[in-house]
């Protein structure tokens, strides 16, 4: 997942596969814990740059030479980036069920009926998980570049670095992961 040279059939057929895996909380907090949240925060902030560009007629990124079409629901483009929404689904709703217990009166106590909307545990994940995100044209020219010594795919100028989002923004992030997970396009 986290290679740049490994196909977009690739990894569909992975992140497939962690949807069957993230059903296990122990699985699901181990794919946290090795970082697979960096892949797919990756892909979906490729794909809501992308057809951002695209909405405001602005040639895409560096990153895609692909037709709009692609991004619309049906395409290619937009078809991996909701398999990425959908794991980031599993692995919120699979991170609230192994860390927050039912006596944990913060999570809970908004929600009547016990029951923790699942935006809302997507949006807890993001907020206590911290991942990589890109960043482009890192300022002072240094950083977490990719590839280390050589060029693997990155394109120059591009940078990785950790993101702790607040509570506001891992909501944000959710409601747009949440709305590709349902067919949506949320930008």
């Amino acid at each position: 997942m986290a290679s740049a040279h490994t196909s977009r059939s690739d990894k569909n057929e992975a992140m497939e596969e962690i949807l069957i895996l993230a059903k296990d909380k122990d699985i699901s907090r181990w794919f946290l814990e090795e970082g697979i949240l960096d892949s797919l925060m990756y892909i979906l902030s490729t794909y809501f740059r992308n057809y951002s560009s695209f909405l405001r007629e602005e040639p895409p990124t560096h990153e895609t030479s692909e037709q709009f079409i692609s991004f619309k629901p049906g395409g290619e483009a937009f078809h991996h980036a909701k398999l990425a929404a959908n794991c980031c689904v599993a692995l919120g709703k699979a991170h609230c069920a192994a860390v927050h217990t039912e006596g944990d009166l913060l999570l809970m106590s908004a929600y009547s009926r016990g029951s923790v909307p699942v935006e809302r545990q997507l949006a807890q994940m993001l907020f206590e998980v911290p991942h990589h995100m890109k960043v482009l044209n890192h300022p002072g020219g240094q950083g977490g570049s990719v590839g280390g010594g050589g060029n693997d795919g990155v394109v120059e100028g591009e940078y990785f670095t950790l993101t702790e989002l607040s509570m506001q923004q891992a909501e944000d992030l959710a409601s747009s992961i949440k709305a590709l997970d349902d067919g949506r396009i949320d930008v």
